[in-house]
C-alpha cells in the first residue's frame, strides 16, 4: 500500500508542472506531436511503476494463492489415492471374508449332510435290526401256528383213524399203534 501512495505522489509531481505551463494550445492534447516525447516518458514511468506494484503485492499474493491451490489439489489426489488403496484393501478383505464364510458354509453343509447321512445309516440299521428281530419273532409265531396247526391236524388224524379203524374193520386201535400209522402217513405226504 505504501508503494501505491509513493507511486501516485511522484506521478502528481512529475504531472504538476507540465498541467501549470500549458496554457493555451489548442487541440487535444494526446494527438499533439510535440507533447509525445513526455507523454511516452509518463507512460513508461507509469508502466514501471504499475510493473514494481504488481511484482511486489499483486504478484505474490496470486503465487500464494496458485500455491496453495496446488497444494490442497495435491493433498486431495493423494487423500484420494489412499482412500482407494484403502477401498481395494477393504474388498480385497471382503472378498476374502466371502470366499472364507462359503467354505465354512460348505464345510458345514459336508459336515451337516455326514451326521445325517450317519444318523439315517444308524437310523436305518436299526429299523433293519428291528425289522429282522421281528421278522425273527413273525417266523418263530408261524412256525409255532404251524406246529400247534399240525399237532391238532395230528391229534385229528389219530382220532379220525381210530374212529375210521373202529367203525370201517371194527378193531379197537390203540394210541401207539395209531400214532405210528399216522406218522408214518405224514412223514411220506411231507
Amino acid at each position: 500500500m505504501r508503494h501505491i501512495i509513493l507511486g501516485t505522489a511522484f506521478a502528481l509531481a512529475a504531472v504538476t508542472p507540465a498541467l501549470a505551463e500549458g496554457g493555451e494550445k489548442k487541440g487535444l492534447p494526446q494527438l499533439r506531436f510535440e507533447d509525445f516525447p513526455p507523454q511516452i516518458f509518463w507512460l513508461a514511468v507509469t508502466f514501471v511503476l504499475l510493473l514494481v506494484i504488481l511484482s511486489t503485492l499483486v504478484v505474490p499474493k496470486l503465487q500464494g494463492t496458485i500455491e496453495g491451490r496446488k497444494a490442497k489439489l495435491e493433498g486431495d489426489l493423494a487423500a484420494a489415492a489412499r482412500l482407494k488403496d484403502e477401498a481395494e484393501a477393504a474388498i480385497t478383505a471382503y472378498e476374502k471374508a466371502l470366499a472364507e464364510a462359503r467354505t465354512r458354509a460348505n464345510a458345514i453343509a459336508a459336515e451337516a449332510k455326514a451326521k445325517i447321512e450317519a444318523a439315517g445309516a444308524a437310523r436305518k440299521a436299526e429299523l433293519e435290526a428291528k425289522l429282522a428281530e421281528e421278522a425273527k419273532a413273525a417266523e418263530a409265531r408261524i412256525r409255532a401256528t404251524k406246529e400247534a396247526a399240525l399237532a391238532e391236524v395230528r391229534n385229528i388224524a389219530l382220532e379220525a383213524a381210530r374212529a375210521i379203524a373202529t367203525k370201517v374193520a371194527g378193531i379197537d386201535v390203540d394210541d401207539a399203534s395209531a400214532a405210528n400209522a399216522v406218522d408214518a402217513t405224514l412223514a411220506r405226504n411231507g
